[in-house]
């Protein structure tokens, strides 16, 4: 065995210790999972990817769709503020459950999460500090959250992906399109919770405001997430961080 191929074998063995890390940190009140990939964990200049799972999931379940991202980069996973089942979730589920709430109070609900997460993000920024802006992605309601960032609190970031996700439209209009992130939507055309009509008017809205939004759809996709789709925003990011 040559030293090459030792040097190898040992980059590849740091690298899936680094992905099978369990520790749980804090900050600003959110608990996350740090992953560096692609980089050594002491580089204080890596670029910060910000995951957000899907309801009744966790930040093991979605480091999963992060797996493959190809450019340096300090992955922070974030874990639901809101115990579900045998997972977590970003909205409240007790006493009242955010998908039974009306469309006003689930207008509330986004905003007070949201700026739990500006608050993250804002931290996070701070103590690991970047040359460039931070990358938010997320699934579902990981996703809504991902719009409200990238809309509300687009100075804060520089790409936002949501998946499989929607946003109030009165969120887009009273937004204001100043210095504003690149928001790239990703969105099954079958997805039976979130129409895609619904997520084809965002976008639409979106360009109306100024925004620099983009959206790809896959054909024959519920509201889950492809490999086609993974590979697509893989790429995305990837790109952003080059």
């Amino acid at each position: 065995m040559t030293i090459k191929t030792v040097l190898v074998l040992l980059v590849l063995l740091f690298q899936n210790t680094i992905w099978s890390q369990n520790t749980l940190k804090e900050l600003a009140g959110f608990q996350y999972k740090e992953i560096v990939v692609n980089a050594s964990p002491a580089d204080d200049k890596l670029p910060i990817i910000i995951g957000l799972h899907w309801m009744r999931s966790n930040p093991d379940e979605f480091s999963v769709y992060l797996k493959d991202i190809k450019s340096p980069a300090r992955i922070l996973l974030l874990q639901g503020t809101y115990p579900f089942k045998e997972g977590f979730s970003f909205y409240p589920v007790d006493p009242e459950n955010y998908y039974k709430m009306t469309t006003d109070a689930k207008k509330k609900v986004i905003v007070n999460e949201g700026g739990k997460l500006v608050r993250f993000i804002a931290s996070a920024s701070k103590k690991y500090p970047s040359i460039k802006k931070p990358v938010i992605i997320g699934a579902s309601q990981g996703g809504d959250l991902s719009y409200f960032i990238g809309i509300q609190f687009s100075s804060l970031v520089g790409l936002s992906c949501p998946l499989l996700a929607t946003i109030d439209n009165r969120l887009i209009s009273q937004s204001k399109s100043e210095d504003t992130a690149t928001i790239h939507a990703f969105h099954g055309e079958e997805d039976p919770i979130v129409p895609i009509k619904t997520a084809l008017e965002h976008i639409k809205l979106l360009k109306k405001k100024y925004f620099n939004a983009e959206i790809t759809t896959y054909n024959g996709v519920q509201h889950d997430i492809s490999k086609e789709m993974q590979n697509d925003f893989t790429q995305l990011i990837d790109t952003y961080l080059k």
